[in-house]
């Protein structure tokens, strides 16, 4: 089957100079729990009830077993386990970690080779003709249109990331991620609200290096 991808930029990263690339798949529309239990009945004798009842238990399973630390392995798929990440106070990011700024941040998935090959033989990329690109900025650029955002908002979101700069969601996401991995962001909030500082020494020139 033929999929569509697109590439996207960060030009002069880490300024180097060089342009960093980044490929990402136009996805389709998602398979709703209806449409995978009908296709798992036509392909054995479960009815749908019986599929319904089967990932009823597989979900209860996996909250029990991530309960419990362990990882789940799902056989011809794959192992999921937990993801966890730090929320620091913002008046004490320096304290010391306990339990309670440990958070769940997601949940990996792992899967297995085989899967990987079988899907690979099915599969051909080629490139979107039409796609909502991004505005594409040099590195120094962005960051210091972020200042000047910076000098009349405390922090900056995704969404507004996208509003002010001209970005799709997935370039908002890396271009903060970007520059959190420099040191020039932190980023606080809950996983399903972050919100982003500027960290302490970020306020002033621009830095080429972490």
């Amino acid at each position: 089957m033929d999929l569509k991808y697109d590439i996207y930029s960060i030009k002069n990263a880490e300024g180097s100079g060089k342009t960093r690339q980044y490929v990402r798949l136009t996805l389709n529309d998602t398979m709703s729990a209806d449409e995978l239990k009908t296709k798992i009945q036509q392909r054995c004798t479960l009815t749908k009830g019986d599929v319904a009842a089967v990932l009823s238990e597989l979900h209860d399973i996996a909250v029990q077993e991530f309960s419990m630390g362990r990882r789940l392995y799902v056989p011809e798929l794959g192992y999921f386990s937990l993801s966890l990440g730090l929320e620091m106070p913002e008046d004490n990011p320096n304290k010391k970690i306990t339990g309670k700024e440990v958070r769940l941040r997601g949940i990996n998935f792992r899967p297995e080779a085989s899967l990987l090959k079988e899907v690979d033989r099915n599969i051909h990329f080629y490139r979107s003709e039409y796609s909502s690109r991004s505005t594409i900025y040099e590195e120094e650029k962005l960051w210091k249109k972020l200042l000047e955002y910076f000098e009349k908002n405390r922090y900056i979101t995704v969404k507004w990331m996208r509003i002010e700069f001209g970005l799709t969601r997935y370039m908002a996401q890396k271009w903060l991620d970007h520059f959190i991995e420099k040191g020039l962001l932190i980023k606080d909030g809950t996983p399903r609200s972050p919100t982003y500082f500027l960290a302490s020494d970020g306020c002033g020139s621009y830095h080429t290096s972490k």
